[in-house]
């Protein structure tokens, strides 16, 4: 099962998202800071939306033969979660920026808890963090949260980029540096 996490969609995005899903064969992908439900209709995929009271959200698309499971989602647009195969695929879209970290906190310490208290299954979890786990993932101002270090220690998750890191890759860039929050 080919999986990707794509954020940022816009409307003149769409038709190369659209492209890159037929070419690389992609089984479901993983949408986050999603502002329209017209934006993510596909041909062939089904999809599952979350969008928030900010007019932002998070969405999973997945191919219509793939069937699902147990469907959950987070009232403000911050999470979606499926179980797919056997798999639980939980997208999450955290708040962004120094002045919302203690909500991006409480987001890791309450909300993201809820949505995997009853997962006995496989756990892929993936999206738009807006944090660092280490001092590695940055270049700049490091925005580390101790509330996702402690979720991702207690579930025992694996770092799939550090599994396989030849060299130091960033998702986000700023004119002081650069940061892997993705």
């Amino acid at each position: 099962m080919a999986t990707i996490s794509i954020n940022g969609i816009a409307n003149h995005t769409r038709i190369r998202m659209v492209d890159f899903l037929r070419i690389h064969d992609i089984d479901i992908a993983l949408l986050q800071e999603v502002t329209s439900p017209q934006i993510v209709t596909i041909r062939r995929y089904t999809k599952h939306i979350n969008i928030g009271t900010k007019r932002r959200g998070t969405a999973i698309l997945a191919k219509e033969d793939l069937s699902h499971t147990n469907l959950k989602i987070l009232p403000p647009g911050r999470g979606i979660a499926a179980t797919f195969n056997g798999t639980c695929l939980v997208n999450i879209y955290a708040q962004s920026g120094t002045a919302k970290k203690r909500e991006r906190e409480r987001f890791y310490n309450n909300d993201l808890p809820y949505m995997l208290a009853s997962t006995q299954t496989d756990l892929i979890l993936a999206g738009e963090f807006n944090c660092v786990l280490s001092q590695t993932d940055s270049t700049g101002q490091r925005k580390y949260s101790s509330a996702r270090a402690n979720l991702v220690n207690g579930l025992g998750l694996t770092d799939v980029y550090e599994t396989n890191a030849k060299r130091s890759i960033y998702t986000h860039y700023t004119s002081t540096g650069a940061s892997r929050l993705d």
